[in-house]
């Protein structure tokens, strides 16, 4: 076996490897964090979809069963406690034919939905706007419902026309 004289690498040749290696972990990490930042994008919008989709059931079975001359819109909390009525407005209630009570409202930026008394509070997302507002129709009550819900930082608008029987 013959020696011959390497004893290593030499600097030069370790600064290349190390600026290569430096370049490799840096474009690696970067594909890390815009995987995990699509990630998160991706849980938030689903989040959103699914509280949409709660939303959604609970507008269309519990509100289509309603008879239009038992819907009150209150525009506040102050116009419910006193009694006055408005045709549109954040707060809804409703009594249903078998008497069973629908309350609809915003509590600190949470949807609460209260049946007779028992408060539901169906979605996570938060309530940045509620608005029903109720016009006559051709042959029924039309009630229009729009909210925005959001969820870190993202929002998606939802908007309803419900026919209301007479």
């Amino acid at each position: 076996m013959g020696y011959n004289g390497s004893r290593g690498a030499t600097l030069p040749e370790l600064m290349v490897t190390l600026v290569i290696a430096s370049i490799v972990a840096i474009g690696f990490s970067s594909v890390l964090m815009y995987s995990r930042n699509m990630y998160n994008d991706t849980q938030v919008r689903s989040q959103l979809s699914r509280d949409a989709f709660i939303v959604d059931r609970y507008v269309r079975q519990k509100l289509t069963l309603q008879i239009a001359d038992s819907m009150r819109i209150y525009a506040n909390a102050a116009d419910e406690s006193s009694g006055t009525t408005s045709s549109s407005g954040s707060i809804l209630r409703a009594v249903r034919p078998d008497s069973t009570v629908d309350h609809l409202s915003v509590e600190s930026a949470q949807l609460v939905w209260q049946i007779d008394t028992t408060t539901h509070q169906p979605i996570d997302s938060d309530i940045s706007q509620l608005q029903f507002s109720q016009q006559p129709g051709f042959s029924k009550k039309q009630l229009t419902i729009s909210m925005q819900l959001s969820e870190a930082g993202d929002t998606v608008e939802l908007d309803w026309l419900v026919s209301i029987r007479n």
